[in-house]
């Protein structure tokens, strides 16, 4: 009996997949280099470097914030703008992200995360914080060998 239990929980152990630590996500090189690159984004906003973000995205880049109107959409041109405006007011951001799941899929790949920030900026009535949550969905596109997102910023 204790030889067919040992048995069974080696069959299972060695069935089991891999998993980055911390995470319920598969150890795969793509998945490793997707959470780098969240990584690089998360450090990137907290040091509020427009350049290093901007490095992270094609210039495919188009945002329709998930609806269907096309009054809020923008594109890299309009993201490169956005990032300046928020940078030159904020003085301070705190950003966590959880990547919760990812999925390849040929070319494309999508990192479904959870997100808290914290920020402080400047308005004419003077400094405030403000702090949001929410899950998104970065996509992103494989072109010439490299991952750069496409959109969910």
């Amino acid at each position: 009996m204790r030889f067919l239990l040992c048995l069974l929980i080696s069959a299972f152990v060695g069935c089991a997949h891999s998993r980055i630590p911390n995470t319920s996500i598969a150890d795969t090189e793509e998945n490793r280099t997707i959470l780098a690159i969240v990584e690089d984004y998360t450090k990137a906003m907290e040091n509020l470097d427009s350049a290093a973000v901007l490095s992270l995205v094609s210039p495919r880049y188009y945002e329709d914030n998930g609806n269907s109107d096309k009054s809020d959409d923008y594109d890299y041109r309009e993201l490169k703008e956005k990032l300046a405006q928020e940078f030159e007011r904020t003085k301070k951001i705190q950003l966590e992200m959880r990547v919760d799941n990812i999925v390849i899929e040929e070319k494309k790949a999508y990192a479904y995360i959870y997100y808290t920030y914290r920020a402080q900026s400047e308005y004419p009535t003077g400094l405030k914080w403000s702090t949001d949550s929410d899950r998104s969905r970065i996509v992103f596109e494989q072109t010439n060998g490299r991952w750069l997102m496409v959109a969910g910023l």
